[in-house]
C-alpha cells in the first residue's frame, strides 16, 4: 500500500494547495493521503485565519483521506521542532511510507546532503554556528555561513552558489528540516518532492494564477471579508466552507486580535515567570518586561524586543507560548503522545482501521476520549483543549466565544454521496 504524507497549515488551503494533492496523485498514485495539520495556532506564531475544523475540512475536499492534528505545542515551534514532530507523527501511523512536500526549486542531491549533515551535525559545523551565534546573528543566518564554510573545507565538490541561494527559501530549508527528522529518527520514508506554483512563499502580491498564502491572508486582514481578489485563488469548495464561517461571525482571526490579552499577561508575569517559556534566555525576558512597559500595541512591543537575533516570527512563536500557557519542557520530547484525528474521507475511514490495528498509541476522534489518556498525554491534549477555547476569544460575537468548544465538535466527514 502506498500512503503519502503531506504536513501543512492550509492557512487557508489555496489553489496551490489543490495543484500539489492533484501532483501527487497524478505522478505517483497513491492509496491514500494522510495530512498532519497544525491546529488553531501556527509555526510563525500566529493564530491560523480560520479554525482547525474549517481547514481540515477544506484538506479533505482537496483530495486528502485522513487529517490528524498536530498537537499545539510543537505546531508553534522552532521550525527543526514542528517538522521533527510532525514526521515522527506520520512514522508512528505504521501506514505512511512517503513524504511530500512543495519545494521552489528542486535539487535533490543537494537536498538529502543537507538534511543528512545537519542530522549528523558535526561538531566543528556546530561550533561555528555557535560563534556566529554569539556575534549576535540570527540562527538561520549563523547556520547558512557554517554549512557554507563547513563544504569548502569538506566538500569542495558541490554547488555552493546554489546551496547557499537554497538556504534563503523558506519552503526549501522546511524541506531539510523534514529530511534531517527522517535521518536523525531512522523512520522509512521516501522523500516525493513537487514544484511549487505561483508566488513565492514571502510575496503578498495577489497576482498571476496562484497566490501565496501571506497573499491571501493579508487581504483577509485588510477586509476580514472572502472579495474578489482572494476569491480566483481558493478551490470553490475553500470558497464556499469560508462563507458558511462568515456568515456565521465566525471572522478571519489574527495575532492583533490577542493584543489587550497579551499585553495584560506581558504586564503582570515576573521575569521568573517569563523565563519559563522556551526560548526566552539570555535576558530576553527584562528586554520583554521593559518594552511592555513602553508598548501600546503589539507591533510597538515586537519592534522594541526584535533584534538579528530573536527576529519577529521568533519573538511571535514566544508571545503565542505565554499566551497558551505552554512550558518550555513541553517541547522536549517532540513527540505526540496520541493521534487526534480532525476528519476522514471514506478511504480515510478505511486507513483509520487500518492504523488501529497496527499501533498501540492511542486514537482520539472525539475530545472526550482524552479522559482516558494517561497523566502525561493528558497535559499534551489539554494545551490543544485551551488553544480552542483561547482561539475562540478572537470572535466578535459572544455566543462563539464559549468554552470547551472541542467537546461541541464532531469529527469532519466528507461523504462521498453528498
Amino acid at each position: 500500500m502506498k500512503v503519502v504524507g503531506v504536513i501543512a497549515e492550509y492557512n487557508p488551503f489555496h489553489k496551490g494547495h489543490l495543484y500539489h494533492l492533484n501532483k501527487i496523485k497524478k505522478s505517483f498514485k497513491p492509496d491514500a493521503i494522510i495530512v498532519i495539520l497544525s491546529g488553531n495556532f501556527v509555526q510563525r506564531g500566529e493564530p491560523a485565519i480560520f479554525d482547525k475544523w474549517a481547514r481540515a475540512e477544506m484538506a479533505l475536499h482537496g483530495g486528502a483521506d485522513l487529517v490528524i492534528e498536530l498537537p499545539v505545542c510543537f505546531s508553534t515551534a522552532t521550525a527543526e521542532i514542528f517538522a521533527e514532530s510532525a514526521v515522527k507523527l506520520l512514522s508512528d501511523t505504521q501506514v505512511v511510507n512517503t513524504l511530500s512536500f512543495g519545494l521552489e526549486e528542486i535539487h535533490y542531491n543537494e537536498l538529502l546532503f543537507l538534511g543528512k549533515l545537519l542530522a549528523k551535525e558535526p561538531e566543528h559545523l556546530k561550533t561555528t554556528i555557535n560563534e556566529c551565534l554569539s556575534k549576535g546573528m540570527s540562527f538561520p543566518a549563523a547556520r547558512e555561513k557554517a554549512i557554507i564554510k563547513f563544504i569548502l573545507e569538506n566538500h569542495k565538490e558541490m554547488n555552493i552558489q546554489l546551496i547557499s541561494a537554497m538556504l534563503k527559501k523558506p519552503n526549501f530549508i522546511l524541506a531539510v528540516e523534514y529530511v534531517k527528522a527522517i535521518n536523525k529518527l531512522g523512520v522509512d520514508l521516501s522523500i516525493l518532492p513537487i514544484l511549487r506554483k505561483g508566488q513565492d512563499y514571502h510575496n503578498k502580491n495577489l497576482t498571476g494564477e496562484y497566490a501565496s498564502a501571506s497573499g491571501i491572508r493579508q487581504s483577509f486582514l485588510y477586509t476580514r471579508e472572502l472579495n474578489d481578489d482572494i476569491i480566483k485563488y481558493l478551490p470553490l469548495s475553500t470558497q464556499e466552507i469560508i462563507k458558511r464561517r462568515l456568515n456565521n461571525y465566525n471572522v478571519p482571526v489574527f495575532l492583533q486580535d490577542y493584543e489587550l490579552i497579551l499585553l495584560y499577561m506581558l504586564r503582570r508575569m515576573s521575569s521568573q515567570e517569563l523565563r519559563s517559556f522556551f526560548d526566552i534566555e539570555e535576558g530576553l525576558e527584562n528586554r520583554i518586561k521593559k518594552a511592555v512597559k513602553n508598548s501600546g500595541s503589539l507591533k510597538q512591543l515586537i519592534a522594541q524586543i526584535k533584534t538579528k537575533r530573536y527576529p519577529e516570527t521568533r519573538i511571535q512563536r514566544i508571545l503565542i507560548h505565554i499566551l497558551l500557557n505552554i512550558p518550555k519542557e513541553m517541547l522536549n520530547s517532540r513527540t505526540s503522545p496520541y493521534v487526534r484525528v480532525l476528519g476522514f474521507s471514506q478511504v480515510g475511514s478505511i486507513i483509520l482501521k487500518k492504523i488501529k490495528k497496527k499501533i498501540s498509541l492511542p486514537i482520539i476522534t472525539r475530545a472526550s476520549d482524552y479522559k482516558k489518556l494517561n497523566s502525561y498525554a493528558k497535559s499534551f491534549f489539554e494545551k490543544d483543549l485551551l488553544s480552542s477555547d483561547i482561539y475562540n476569544l478572537a470572535y466578535s460575537n459572544p455566543a462563539l466565544r464559549i468554552g470547551s468548544s472541542d467537546f461541541l465538535k464532531k469529527v469532519v466527514y466528507l461523504n462521498p454521496s453528498k
